[in-house]
């Protein structure tokens, strides 16, 4: 089995063909080729399989090691069963049926007709947001030391099987999404909801060892009035930072690109969840112009059903990756940063000091306020709609059939629209839905200059009349 698993991933191995650039990944830098010429060790196979396995993928050894430490969270399959909500979408598609196996599908179909035992095609979000969540909480293994790391990492991937029991799971991802974001089973999670979902999880199982979750779901703006008497309380209080932000209308603009690559190459970077049309993605890296993604976008077995610790292991670790040009980005992602207590705290407020996207200010403007549960929030003086308040309109992450490169396509256009001057406006996006429905949320999008706003028409003048005298 471990064999015919190598032969898969051999075959879409990425090749690198830039040996000048330096490779990034999580804080961590790495020349583009190894100084010394060596190669990563591979078992030597004869015949075609050995010319496979022996070719020379160009890459630097210990950047693959890193990649390889990587936690990475794909569909699953016949996992524990998901009610379907009656409202909401139903669990037979003919999209899942021509992803998965046929069997499983059928299965599924006889034995849980109106539950969900599979996320392919709605739950790529949810899983990149478990990578991003998963691999803070492998930065805070590593720190405990090496003596018992294997038995935590092990403990860690469990906390993600496909089980309601499970902290982390899909499952629970989806309970909350409903309670908070108003998602049913089977329905596409944007950054927003799934941000929600990671914070009401992570501060729901303290033992996880993140004891904070603040998010942002319309900007990356921070405020020192709120994280300062968090480490006034306690100087040693670990933080996960959720910002999500829209980086244009369209496309992410060339001027943000340098940003991007100063937050994944901090290192109090996670990772970021999103940014690509019509597919979420986890970013842990770049090269040049070009993005490192683990892709969500296959389907296992599920988590709990294998034997072995080891058998986990493998299953969400993996060295193959992808890469995408920034030009091919959306806007909509989620940035995960993590703050181990006061003095990574101060290291941060210097470390974004002139970054463009992350913004760390004294306090908030006045109509913003930050709710018991860590939830950064705009205050109307008028009264919001039940469901209206911490929502944005963030773009859906959904599975779509046309292969993507067909869809970045439709970006091509509205260019004039993207020359930001990082200025935050709330915009509010109006589609075909209902704007009062809880599926519409409003941004805070970073536009060009100041935004003019429409002018009113005049207010028609009465005509002046003679006073009338009784």
């Amino acid at each position: 089995m471990e064999f015919f698993q190598r032969v898969s991933q051999q075959l879409f191995e990425l090749d690198n063909t830039d040996t000048q650039h330096e490779l990034v990944i999580l804080g961590e830098t790495y020349a583009a080729v190894d100084k010394n010429g060596a190669q990563p060790e591979i078992e030597t196979t004869t015949g075609v399989f050995g010319q496979m396995f022996g070719k020379d993928r160009g890459w630097n050894s210990r950047f693959l090691a890193s990649v390889r430490k990587l936690l990475h969270f794909t569909y699953r399959t016949k996992f524990e069963p998901i009610p379907k909500d009656p409202a909401g979408p139903s669990p037979m598609n003919l999209g899942t049926l021509f992803k998965d196996n046929p069997l499983n599908s059928i299965e599924s179909a006889i034995n849980h007709p109106d539950c969900f035992c599979s996320d392919i095609g709605w739950g790529c979000m949810i899983r990149t947001g478990q990578a991003l969540l998963g691999n803070a909480l492998q930065r805070l293994r590593n720190m405990a030391g090496a003596n018992d790391a294997c038995e935590r990492e092990t403990q860690i991937i469990g906390w993600f099987e496909d089980r309601y029991a499970a902290p982390f799971s899909l499952h629970n991802f989806v309970k909350e999404g409903a309670k908070l974001s108003h998602k049913p089973p089977g329905e596409w999670f944007g950054p927003s909801a799934t941000s929600r979902s990671i914070q009401s999880l992570v501060h729901g199982f303290p033992a996880c060892g993140i004891d904070k979750c603040v998010i942002s779901t319309d900007s990356a703006d921070v405020y020192e009035e709120d994280m300062e008497p968090i480490f006034a309380k306690d100087p040693n209080t670990v933080v996960l930072l959720l910002l999500g932000v829209k980086l244009g209308l369209s496309k992410v603009n060339a001027r943000y690109w340098d940003d991007i690559r100063h937050i994944l190459k901090s290192p109090h970077s996670v990772g970021i969840a999103g940014g690509r049309p019509s597919s979420s993605l986890y970013f842990f890296g770049y090269q040049d112009e070009y993005l490192f993604y683990l892709d969500p976008h296959t389907s296992q077995l599920d988590l709990s059903s294998l034997d072995s610790s080891q058998e986990k292991f493998n299953s969400v670790h993996s060295q193959r990756f992808n890469k995408i040009h920034f030009s091919d980005l959306d806007p909509s992602m989620l940035i995960g940063v993590l703050v181990q207590g006061l003095t990574d705290w101060e290291a941060l407020k210097s470390d974004v000091s002139w970054s463009q996207i992350i913004h760390v200010s004294p306090s908030r403007p006045q109509n913003y306020f930050l709710e018991d549960d860590g939830v950064v929030s705009e205050s109307d003086e008028e009264e919001e709609p039940p469901g209206a308040r911490n929502s944005t309109l963030g773009g859906e992450y959904i599975d779509v059939i046309a292969p993507m490169d067909q869809q970045a396509d439709r970006y091509a256009t509205d260019d004039d629209f993207q020359d930001v001057q990082c200025k935050n406006q709330n915009i509010l996006v109006v589609g075909d839905e209902d704007s009062t429905s809880p599926d519409t949320e409003v941004e805070r999008v970073l536009v060009g200059q100041e935004t003019v706003p429409l002018a009113l028409p005049p207010e028609p003048q009465q005509p002046a009349t003679a006073p009338v005298c009784d």
